[in-house]
């Protein structure tokens, strides 16, 4: 018989032909396949032991309630028919908050390999969506391949067990950090041995080349070791999201597999995450503890490490600290291994989560990273039980958790009075009590007093020791948040991996849940989320984080003071400030103070409570280069009392306060942005502070006394090739004020050029610049050529008036790309900074 190569077989993922026809064929080319022993899985075949096909289901039938039979008879049980339709092109689920949506083909496999194509039909409005694949499903448990998707767009995929109603995560790898609904995903999920079990999973664009397999265990549950069952599909909706949701699935090939088992990297034992409870579903499918099924939220991919070396020390939630540490008998706890370990030594934890504070101590620089594939978590919280109903609401004695509640980072002292300068918000007076509270996965709100509890609240009675509800907690998963710091780096030429952190309780004056102590600190691919203030602090020299995100925090996202030479790439800090402290003088996603020779780049700091990046207090040459400010309630970017900055290269969109301010600040060059907003898009302003007068707060304590190099005063500004889109509100698109009255724009020497200015319409905004004219009022400009000719700025400039300038996904169309011949050529240092052709030209972000 003919030998089938991969371009004789059609692929499995989605019909897009729109005939009909195509289906017979794909379903003729896998029965060929299995009959040669070739299993083939979307564009590339996996050659494997003879094979026998189970299940070729591709979904061309309609079916109004439930899915029906395959083609060859066998039936699907759904456990809610109601929920499951065939539309004659692609079977459909609807997900209903909180409650379980399978169904089941009886096929009695144990060694088999399956593919499915699925597609979301929309994000979760909070939570998770989760698609499934399961096999060896019995009565007693199943394996599990999921693809989850978050209301961020993050989609991984992961490998998990169920045994008697409790779910453990195996492993999980994050696909896509911006997946769209509607797009089909291929997922392959491959199962062999007894004893122990062999489980494979990858997921990809369908239509896509096949990648190799990205998740890889293996597993040894005596429930599931051999055992023969079913083929289960199906789906999960938080049970936090509001309306119901969906999926499509389509081409469903499942076929028997034998392969050997694979071979483990290292000599070390699999994976023993902590067991995360899920309840047995009800009737109907509902999971009370929806939120606890899996390991949380998913962390960036890891970086490239390096071989495990041969002298490292093992950490594994199933350890033992009495044990060596090697990787055949592992510690139980982080802390006993820092302890035990020496100097230079790595640290390898395996896959869990671990309740515990992490100090890495002064003069023991350790390598602290997680096991290849696998998900570690330091977790703040724990589980709460014990509740009893009381006259308003419901209560829990013994509480005897008492966190720092100074709202200042001088512990004990009360907040400021003075103007811009309080931390605390009136309209959330709670924001600095580092208490936190989730049911059933849901953040409650914490109030002052019994009597304010409604559902959705709690309090903390501090006297009596007392926790309070205003939710039901029976039959929920509750969780508090009992630690205060994650981890606390102290050592110098340290470095931490893959430890995620969840769920701790900083004060204000504890800096952070994560804190660099010490020179030449890295921190890397890891996730610090729902942090009660700051996720990460930075306080010493030559620090880099790179791949990290923060979500969630409760005042700032990342902070750093006297960390001269910071390097921060692929910075993902979003949805921080959650607990709403003022915007001044201290939230949003990312704020730098005192610190020479930074660099910010590749990163998305978006829609956080108050500036995307803020660089405050004599900050001296910054580089601003390749990122994402967008969606943010204060001001995109503030550069304020600082000096030499290079601004190149971002999207600055969507920010409610001022999309670019620039205050007090000189020698700054400005090329190659994309800044939009609904207030002056780039407003370059100077006030009465002034680094020559000593009691003006901001200067650099370690630097001499007056410091040359910083002035506090507007001077050599340099504006090149910048899309500035207002998209109506304000009163400009460009504003240069003085409001000392001490210097004209001329003065400041302010240099603008080539770049395109945007307005809604011929009055909105009011005016297309503002001047200074030193102790005057300011000049006004309605339009881009009355400025130019007065002033002569902006040689080579347009101004476009339309409704938008740019494309859905923040880039410059083509009525601004379409002039690009009149860009000035980018100047080589600045080509270097955010990898262009040095001369190219081009009026706005570069693509990306």
């Amino acid at each position: 018989m003919q030998n089938l190569s991969p371009k004789n077989l059609l692929p499995l993922g989605p019909d897009t032909s729109g005939q009909s026809s195509q289906r017979p064929r794909l379903i003729a080319a896998l029965a060929l396949a299995a009959a040669c022993g070739i299993v083939a899985t979307s564009l590339n075949p996996v050659p494997v032991a003879a094979s026998t096909t189970l299940v070729a289901d591709a979904m061309n039938r309609t079916v109004g309630s439930g899915w029906g039979s395959t083609s060859s008879g066998i039936p699907y049980l759904a456990n809610s028919p109601s929920r499951f339709a065939v539309d004659g092109s692609q079977g459909e689920i609807t997900l209903v908050p909180g409650k379980l949506s399978h169904a089941t083909a009886a096929i009695n496999a144990a060694d088999m390999q399956a593919g499915v194509d699925i597609s979301f039909d929309s994000l979760p409005s909070t939570g998770s969506s989760y698609a499934h694949l399961g096999a060896r499903s019995t009565a007693d448990g199943q394996y599990t391949a999921s693809l989850r998707l978050q209301s961020t767009g993050n989609l991984s995929l992961e490998i998990s067990r169920t045994v008697s109603g409790k779910k453990i995560v195996l492993d999980s790898r994050q696909i896509s950090a911006a997946a769209r609904p509607g797009t089909a995903y291929h997922v392959d999920f491959a199962i062999t041995g007894s004893g122990t079990a062999s489980l494979k999973a990858r997921a990809f664009a369908a239509g896509s080349g096949t990648p190799e397999w990205q998740l890889e265990s293996e597993d040894a549950s005596t429930a599931l070791a051999s055992a023969k069952g079913s083929l289960r599909i199906g789906g999960y909706l938080s049970a936090s999201a509001t309306g119901n949701s969906g999926l499509h699935v389509d081409n469903l090939v499942a076929r028997s597999a034998t392969e050997p088992a694979m071979q483990d990297p290292e000599p070390a034992p699999a994976p023993s995450p902590s067991p995360i409870p899920e309840p047995a579903p009800d009737a109907e499918g509902t999971v009370p503890h929806s939120e606890e099924v899996s390991l949380g939220e998913q962390a960036p991919q890891a970086g490239t490490l390096g071989a495990i070396p041969s002298t490292a020390l093992y950490v594994s939630a199933s350890g033992n600290d009495a044990s060596g540490g090697t990787a055949s008998a592992p510690l139980r706890t982080l802390s006993k291994a820092i302890s035990k370990a020496s100097s230079g030594q790595t640290i390898v934890v395996r896959g869990g989560s671990y309740h515990e504070s992490v100090v890495i101590p002064a003069g023991k620089s350790l390598k602290l990273r997680e096991y290849p594939g696998e998900t570690v978590w330091l977790d703040g919280s724990k589980a709460i039980t014990g509740f009893s109903a009381a006259s308003n609401g419901w209560v829990k004695s013994g509480w005897d958790y008492d966190f720092d509640t100074s709202p200042t980072y001088t512990r004990g002292a009360t907040d400021n009075t003075a103007e811009a300068w309080g931390f605390i918000n009136s309209s959330y007076p709670m924001a600095a009590h580092p208490d936190q509270v989730w049911i059933n996965g849901t953040k409650q709100t914490q109030v002052s007093s019994v009597a304010k509890l409604k559902p959705g609240a709690f309090h903390v009675d501090r006297a009596n020791n007392k926790l309070h509800l205003g939710t039901d907690p029976t039959g929920k998963s509750v969780r508090a948040s009992t630690l205060v710091k994650a981890l606390s780096i102290r050592s110098g030429n340290s470095s931490v991996s893959g430890i995620n952190v969840r769920k701790f309780a900083p004060s204000v004056p504890d800096m952070g849940a994560v804190t660099a102590e010490k020179p030449g600190i890295t921190v890397q691919n890891l996730t610090i989320e729902d942090t009660a203030t700051t996720g990460l602090n930075v306080s010493a020299v030559k620090n880099t984080v790179s791949n990290v995100k923060i979500q969630r925090s409760g005042m700032l996202g990342m902070n750093a003071v006297y960390a001269d030479g910071l390097v921060v790439n692929k910075l993902a800090s979003t949805g921080n400030n959650h607990e709403r402290f003022n915007t001044s003088p201290v939230s949003g996603g990312l704020k730098i103070g005192r610190t020479r020779g930074v660099t910010v780049k590749d990163s998305k700091l978006n829609s956080n409570y108050g500036p995307g990046l803020w660089l405050d207090e004599s900050v001296y040459d910054s580089k601003i280069l390749n990122n994402d400010l967008i969606s943010n309630t204060g001001h995109g970017l503030s550069l304020e009392i600082s000096a030499k900055a290079v601004v190149a290269n971002n999207r600055i969109t969507k920010n409610s306060g001022f999309a670019f301010k620039l205050n007090n600040t000189s020698d700054v060059k400005i090329w190659n942005n994309t800044i939009s907003g609904k207030n002056r898009v780039l407003n370059i302003v100077q006030d009465a502070r002034r680094a020559a007068n000593k009691s003006d707060p901001g200067h650099d304590p370690r630097q001499p006394f007056p410091d040359t190099t910083m002035t506090w005063i507007n001077k050599n500004i340099v504006a090149k090739n910048n899309v500035f889109s207002n998209t109506g509100g304000g009163n400009a698109i460009l504003a240069v004020e003085d409001y000392s009255g001490s210097y004209t724009a001329e003065q400041m020497k302010i240099s603008l050029a080539s770049n395109a200015y945007h307005r809604v319409n011929s009055t909105n905004p009011k005016w297309s610049s503002v001047w200074s004219t030193g102790a005057g009022n300011p000049a006004v400009f309605t339009t881009l050529p009355a400025f130019a000719k007065s002033t002569g700025q902006e040689l080579n400039s347009f101004e476009l008036t339309s409704s938008t300038v740019l494309s859905s996904t923040n880039n410059p169309t083509t009525s601004v790309t379409g002039k690009n011949s009149q860009a000035t050529a980018l100047p080589s240092d600045i080509a270097s900074l955010i990898g262009q052709a040095p001369a190219s030209k081009r009026i706005g972000s570069y693509p990306r």
